[in-house]
């Protein structure tokens, strides 16, 4: 049996890394664009304090989730890290949003490393 290894161009590995930097760039554009539009409604008392980090944090979670499917979509690495990052910013600012009063961010912590497991474990 013979074994073969594909091996990337140095072109392409090039055009990989340079599309995965856009695509991180366009996450920071989007991320300054929220920020700038939280300031903005709340100065303008559209929205309250909470309502505005609540828009902060589950915005942030959005993007970092979007990055990672656009990644996904493209065939380039998606960072766990990141999908962890996102997941608890969208559940912590649903969370602050609808004002929960016992909401744990430890709690939350704890669910999206045990979803991370059982997904291993399934994927394998």
């Amino acid at each position: 049996m013979v074994k073969v290894e594909v091996v990337m161009d140095e072109r392409a590995y090039i055009a990989r890394h340079m599309l995965n930097l856009k695509l991180i760039k366009f996450s920071w554009a989007l991320f300054f664009i929220l920020i700038g539009v939280s300031w903005i409604l709340e100065s303008l008392h559209k929205i309250s304090n909470t309502e505005k980090w609540a828009l902060i944090y589950a915005g942030s979670g959005v993007i970092l989730l979007l990055l990672n499917m656009l990644r996904v979509a493209w065939k380039l690495d998606a960072s766990k890290f990141t999908i962890g990052l996102g997941a608890l910013g969208l559940i912590f600012g649903v969370a602050k949003y609808y004002a929960l009063p016992d909401f744990s961010i430890w709690a939350a912590v704890a669910l999206i490393i045990g979803v991370f497991m059982l997904f291993e474990v399934m994927r394998k």
